[in-house]
């Protein structure tokens, strides 16, 4: 953007009783965190308060705003103009990061700024108004190092310069009567977005769990598949964005509105339906709703026999597209129209097993693998069934349900005969990526083929929130902040998705971002142990010891002492400086290794915590001998920080090929 000089009271005049009324724009500037860190370190928080202020002062001159007071760490600027307006924030936040760049973690300021234009009054030099109240709550919604502006100063300024923005809704606003559309604005070193539209798009699509009202309750299954199978057909219509199966099963059976559902999982149109399976007859009612203005866009009910099953799903993926107006590339309507097998057993034992592995537990995931491998002996090239093998054994093997050297190496034979089968199954690429990463720390092909699964279906969002964690892991964190927001875009619901946001923006210090993936996680289940520890993390970076070593004592509890979950009590005991409970913590899991396997990165990081680097470093090691979990994040994750300059950890890292 640029830096043109205007006239500095180009503004309309009145009187109002008690002042002066003008319309402007108005900026909110505030400081993340400020407050807690006067606490921690009062003289430190004094002396970066003083280089912020020498900092922006000459910014708000150089673009004719007038300092109308400060409050504490936050600025009240006046402008003539919100075109101006928003240059001086988009320079304020860009030389803050220039800043930033030069200083120490402990050193920088994030600044959260907020916009908008509307009358207020000037009395005896300060400024009143619902101009003033809007901004100032509009800074409260911006994340750290952004700026959020209200519909009044994009109207302003979307013809007038190059700023781009992106559509955040309507959020309502403490002591605003009426909800604020509201903008983020994009930044010089982000991402362009696609064009901005005004309201949620009809586009973005939830396909609600289809009801069963087969006569045996025994055929739960068959809705269940045909919803996933659904998902995954309207997903391959490239223009549309479809929420992941893992969301929209929470509303099975929820008895919520469909208002209701496209609110929370903010969708534009929703597509739901009902099965009824009689032997081999089906019945399938479905019907498309524009959540927007409440309109029935499609409705249709096939009768049809069970073989038919292909062409029901392929025809409402069409019918769908064509009611949203959506254009059908011809690679898109060939990806649909695809048979998966002409044996309708094996499709129906496939059904049942992926209606086993939503589960996701080990009876779960054992039942599913029996249905696929039945499913395979009706047919031994049923690309599906293998893909399906491939995920379970993977998940138990992840879950530690199986060795990691039995499990893994099972997922990656299955994958690679799914894709052998079709190389165009996004969902095998992406599960034969993480297994790469994860197992064989083979980064760079596991890179490729994330990226073999996003060119065929850019809508997968299980392989969106898998390549988010590889770029974290990897180094590469602004990427990793992207696609992680994707990936929470297309399945906001999944506990696993944001279990990996919560890590992600715990690495790039974003931490009321992680904190709010971790109360999501806890919304959907209090008892995901995961959740509690990424809190925890959260507290430890505030240095709030006593609040994280309460939240893991929780979850110690939950995952019935497990032995990584421990191993982060003894760490958070040993930066609190509680290093006797540290050491006992040390004591149990040496005991307990006497009687099953405890994961070395426990020990390492209770050494990390005490400062016995070389310790925590030789326990690592024998992680990476054993290709035990959670270490292909050493890299980039906080908790492993005052190794970096080791190095034992440099070579570590350069052993799992993660310096380059």
């Amino acid at each position: 953007m640029g830096t043109k000089q205007r006239p500095a009271h180009r503004i309309l005049h009145g009187k109002t009783k008690g002042g002066e009324r003008r319309l402007s724009a108005i900026m909110f500037t505030d400081v993340v965190g400020y407050t807690s860190l006067t606490q921690k370190n009062e003289a430190l928080a004094l002396k970066l308060l003083q280089d912020h202020e020498r900092l922006l002062r000459p910014i708000f001159r150089k673009h004719n705003g007038r300092e109308v007071k400060t409050i504490g760490d936050s600025f009240l600027v006046e402008f003539a103009s919100a075109l101006e307006a928003v240059e001086c924030a988009n320079e304020v936040q860009n030389s803050m990061r220039e800043l930033n760049s030069t200083l120490k973690p402990e050193g920088r300021i994030l600044l959260r700024i907020g916009i908008h234009v509307g009358d207020v009054v000037h009395s005896r030099g300060d400024v009143y108004g619902d101009a003033v109240n809007v901004a100032s709550r509009l800074e409260s919604l911006a994340e750290p190092g952004c700026i959020c502006i209200s519909q009044q100063v994009y109207d302003h300024v979307r013809d007038k310069s190059d700023v781009a923005a992106v559509y955040i809704g309507k959020q309502l606003l403490k002591n605003v009567d009426l909800p604020v559309d509201t903008y983020r604005v994009v930044l010089p070193w982000e991402e362009k977005p696609p064009p901005v539209t005004p309201a949620t798009s009809s586009h973005r699509v939830a396909i609600l769990p289809l009801v069963n009202i087969s006569p045996d309750p025994n055929d739960e299954y068959f809705s269940d598949g045909m919803t996933e199978e659904l998902i995954s057909a309207v997903s391959k219509v490239g223009d549309l964005r479809v929420i992941s199966r893992t969301s929209v099963m929470k509303y099975k059976g929820a008895g919520k509105t469909v208002g209701e559902i496209a609110r929370e999982l903010n969708v534009g149109a929703v597509l739901e339906g009902s099965v009824r399976k009689a032997g081999a007859r089906l019945r399938i009612t479905m019907q498309l709703i524009d959540v927007r203005n409440d309109e029935h866009l499609w409705s249709q009910s096939y009768d049809r026999n069970l073989d038919d099953v292909f062409e029901i799903q392929s025809d409402i993926a069409k019918r769908v597209a064509e009611a949203l107006e959506v254009h059908l590339l011809a690679k898109d309507r060939q990806r649909i129209e695809k048979k998966a097998t002409e044996s309708i057993e094996a499709y129906t034992l496939y059904l049942k097993g992926l209606h086993y592995r939503g589960e996701g537990t080990e009876e779960g995931l054992r039942k599913a693998i029996r249905y696929f491998e039945e499913a395979l002996l009706k047919d031994s090239r049923f690309a599906l069934a293998y893909q399906g093998m491939a995920d379970c054994y993977a998940q138990l093997a992840e879950d530690g349900l199986l060795p990691p050297n039995e499990g893994f190496p099972k997922a990656k034979v299955f994958a690679e005969k799914a894709l052998e089968l079709d190389a165009t199954m996004a969902a095998a690429h992406a599960t034969l990526g993480a297994i790469l990463e994860d197992y064989h720390w083979d980064f760079s092909s596991a890179e490729k083929e994330f990226e073999l699964a996003l060119a065929q279906n850019p809508n997968y969002g299980q392989v969106c929130h898998s390549y988010g964690a590889h770029l974290a892991c990897v180094g590469r964190l602004d990427e990793a902040v992207r696609e992680i927001r994707r990936a929470q875009e297309l399945n906001p619901l999944a506990l696993e998705v944001n279990d990996c946001a919560a890590v992600i923006f715990n690495c790039v210090n974003e931490y009321d971002k992680a904190l709010e993936s971790c109360k999501t996680m806890l919304r959907i289940d209090p008892n995901y142990f995961p959740a509690h520890q990424h809190l925890a993390e959260v507290y430890l970076h505030k240095a709030q010891f006593e609040d994280a070593i309460d939240v893991l004592k929780i979850a110690v509890e939950i995952s019935k002492g497990a032995s990584t979950v421990m191993g982060r009590l003894g760490y958070a005991y040993a930066v609190s400086g509680r290093s006797g409970e540290a050491r006992k913590i040390l004591a149990e899991l040496q005991e307990e290794s006497r009687q099953r396997y405890v994961s070395p990165v426990a020990f390492a990081l209770v050494h990390c915590g005490l400062g016995e680097k070389n310790e925590a470093i030789r326990w690592l090691e024998r992680a990476y001998e054993e290709k035990a979990g959670g270490i292909a994040s050493l890299k980039v994750r906080p908790i492993w920080s005052d190794l970096r300059s080791e190095p034992g950890f440099v070579k570590l890292l350069a052993q799992m090929g993660l310096t380059r």
